[in-house]
């Protein structure tokens, strides 16, 4: 928050300097012709957004052009570090940044240097008189078009809100007359019957109730899959003390923007001062993406289970380790690479030739061996010499050895310590058995992880224009153990918070969270009473 002790100097009638102090508290102070702007200026050589004051990321203040131009001895400059004793010229105005006081952060003082000339007399004395008669036609026109929207914007709609009959027969119509009160667009989810606007809009002058809106979701479940959440968020009247209304988080009228709110706010309600709603919560206070969200964290699996996970922060660099069970060095498999044929069979592999997508969000498929990895490491599956070459079966270790015993007994040690050092081990981790198992031998299930960022939603049809190894480090990966996921500050580089900001995309939560795994909390209410699977995360 800046503020700012705004010091306008002007002339009196007797032109005289008079200076007039004021205070100014805001995140950004805006300058320019606009009249939203907190330092307005009705003077049209500004532009309507001309200036403004910020905080930049090294915690000093600065003016930055916006859509108009700033003067510093004579030459044009986009960005100036405040400090005492600067001058610089906005347009016709002088802005001098002078001593503050010690309750304010910065005290600039404007003064309007170069007058608009007084060009009244050249304007009148080419005015010509206006036509006879003109006032009283434009009167009587005035008058006409006033009833006219009255009749058409007033009326009309009044009447069919309140009259039963014409609002039935109205009901038939594709359009009604209050259609000419709506503020904007209707989403698509509603366009079926938005003409009509009696629907939601059940009393005249009055708010959407929820009851208008249950009368058509009535199987809406929680919003929060947790339901003790649910409980102190919804019921409480912590966050919403008048009580809780759709319309506060669903805004109508929007489209093509989501029913659903997008922006920060709401989020920031609970999330800006999380312990104010959950005493026992360990997670930070969150206010924008790009002011203090915390690292991400990644999801690992420990286990065969969907519910064998660990997530760690990605600030926790040395546990920051997959394991798989795989050996597979990423470096290996891009660009130029030696193929099974022999010095000849040179392939240029790209990450797309394993990592196949799917849908309109472009969500990758698994890695399989059969059609991912056969066709260059076929070899691998071979053991035993040229002229007793035994093709092994992929899959199942017992498959191994009785392939093994059928086409190769005299050699079935030989031929298994074999596939566990170069042909399965090539590509798989190996661990040893107890001596009573079968096999002397069996390979690490496999724990590739399909989905690192667990609490989030990402669509990779919205960056297909970049080259993957812009997210993805996994050029210089010789391990698979290695975790190539990209980090807060890679994400930075192109989206920022809220606010948009120059070669930046603004992001809010909803970018890439879902609220509070709503789509959980439906499935948990399906779920039988007494199903021990019957929690919500």
């Amino acid at each position: 928050m800046i503020n700012c002790l705004l010091i306008k100097i002007t002339h009196n009638s007797r032109g005289q300097l008079t200076r007039s102090y004021r205070t100014l508290t805001a995140e950004e102070i805006s300058i320019g012709r606009g009249a939203e702007c907190t330092v307005h200026l009705p003077d049209p050589r500004l532009a309507m957004h001309h200036a403004v004051i910020k905080r930049l990321d090294d915690g000093q203040l600065h003016l930055v052009a916006v859509n108009g131009e700033i003067q510093v001895d004579g030459e044009l400059q986009q960005n100036i570090a405040l400090s005492d004793g600067n001058q610089m010229m906005i347009g016709p105005y002088q802005l001098t940044v002078e001593p503050a006081p010690p309750d304010v952060n910065i005290s600039v003082s404007l003064s309007l240097t170069n007058r608009l000339p007084d060009d009244y007399q050249n304007i009148k004395s080419r005015t010509h008189e206006p036509l006879r008669g003109a006032s009283s036609f434009k009167r009587r026109l005035s008058l006409w078009l006033s009833l006219m929207i009255a009749l058409i914007f007033l009326a009309l709609p009044m009447a069919q809100n309140l009259i039963p009959r014409l609002q039935n027969a109205m009901a038939t119509l594709p359009m009604g007359f209050d259609r000419v009160w709506s503020p904007g667009n209707v989403s698509n989810a509603h366009l079926h019957f938005g003409s009509q606007c009696f629907n939601c809009h059940q009393v005249l002058t009055h708010k959407v109730s929820n009851q208008a809106c249950l009368r058509c979701h009535r199987d809406t479940g929680p919003h929060i899959a947790d339901t003790e959440l649910q409980k102190r968020i919804f019921n409480t009247g912590l966050i919403f003390p008048e009580g809780p209304s759709c319309a506060q988080c669903h805004r109508e009228h929007k489209a093509p923007h989501p029913l659903a709110r997008q922006d920060n706010s709401m989020c920031v309600k609970c999330h800006g001062n999380i312990k104010s709603v959950d005493p026992k919560s360990t997670l930070p206070d969150i206010h924008d993406f790009d002011l203090d969200h915390p690292p991400f964290k990644l999801t690992f699996l420990t286990g065969p289970g969907k519910g064998d996970i660990l997530r760690i922060p990605q600030s926790d660099k040395s546990r920051l380790v997959e394991y798989s069970g795989l050996k597979f060095p990423h470096s290996q498999h891009v660009g130029k690479v030696q193929g099974p044929g022999g010095i000849w069979d040179v392939r240029e592999l790209t990450c797309t030739n394993c990592h196949r997508s799917e849908g309109k969000e472009m969500i990758f498929k698994p890695v399989s061996f059969d059609l991912d990895c056969k066709s260059c490491h076929t070899t691998q599956l071979d053991v035993g010499s040229a002229k007793a070459t035994v093709h092994l079966p992929h899959g199942s270790e017992i498959n191994v050895l009785n392939a093994i015993k059928v086409n190769a007994p005299k050699q079935l040690n030989q031929y298994l310590d074999t596939a566990k050092k170069e042909d399965c081990g090539y590509c798989h981790e190996i661990d040893e058995t107890k001596k009573e198992d079968a096999l002397p031998w069996h390979v690490v299930p496999l724990r590739i992880n399909q989905d690192w960022f667990s609490k989030a939603h990402f669509n990779h049809n919205s960056h297909r224009t970049q080259k993957c190894q812009s997210c993805h480090d996994v050029e210089n990966s010789d391990s698979s153990a290695d975790v190539a996921m990209p980090d807060r500050d890679s994400c930075l580089k192109c989206h920022s918070g809220n606010n948009p900001k120059p070669k930046r995309i603004a992001s809010s939560c909803m970018s890439c969270h879902e609220f509070h795994n709503s789509h959980l909390a439906n499935q948990a209410m399906n779920k039988p009473e007494g199903n021990p699977n019957h929690t919500g995360h």
